[in-house]
């Protein structure tokens, strides 16, 4: 896959080298076409109204990604008649493998979670300084998403693209962020009331020298 570090498909993807970033992928049809239509055209139509009416137009677009985040992401954890194809422990732990397969080597892995149906993860690349061949973000996600779609139809028995082709990301900007993501991602769980602690949940990961935000 090529090395890309700026692209544009249906989301504006910016993704340099020693970047961290936060990711969010999810089983194809986890969110309903009609849902996502319905979501695109709220985010187009306060899109050209922020281009119209704001005086700061940066700080606008950047609060309207990250509310339209959210309300994908409360969907997805939301919808009952989504596929939850990442309940089964196999699948759940083909996943975290295909995450920790990078770390030290491409990345380093700094925290996840894996629900039923998609995956927070906070990772940063490697730079030309680390690695001989670092990878852009792309690359990266295309590897964990290859990897663990071909294993998981395998023994689900399933035929067909597992993963929605494309992620959610966002270059992390600060420490402050970065902390404020961490919590987000782990609490997760948590606010979808699967259970009481942060620490409760199975398929959640934190870098060791995080572990102060719990």
């Amino acid at each position: 896959m090529e090395f890309k570090e700026f692209y544009w498909r249906k989301l504006p993807h910016i993704q340099p080298l020693g970047g961290m970033f936060f990711v969010t992928f999810n089983l194809k049809g986890a969110i309903p076409k009609w849902k996502l239509k319905q979501l695109k055209e709220e985010r187009e139509v306060k899109y050209l109204q922020i281009l119209k009416r704001s005086q700061n137009k940066k700080r606008d677009l950047e609060t309207l990604s990250r509310k339209m985040f959210i309300k994908y992401d409360k969907y997805l954890d939301s919808y009952s008649n989504s596929k939850m194809y990442l309940k089964n422990e196999e699948a759940a732990k083909t996943v975290a493998d295909s995450l920790h397969f990078w770390d030290k080597k491409k990345i380093e892995l700094l925290c996840y979670c894996i629900m039923a149906n998609h995956v927070h993860v906070l990772m940063r690349l490697f730079d030309n300084s680390e690695t001989e061949t670092p990878k852009a973000l792309n690359q990266v996600m295309h590897s964990i998403k290859l990897y663990s779609a071909k294993k998981c139809n395998e023994f689900l028995g399933l035929e067909g693209n597992f993963w929605e082709e494309e992620s959610y990301d966002r270059l992390i900007r600060n420490r402050k962020e970065l902390r404020s993501i961490m919590r987000y991602i782990l609490n997760n769980p948590v606010k979808a009331g699967l259970c009481k602690e942060m620490t409760d949940w199975k398929w959640s990961y934190i870098k060791e020298e995080y572990n102060d935000i719990f």
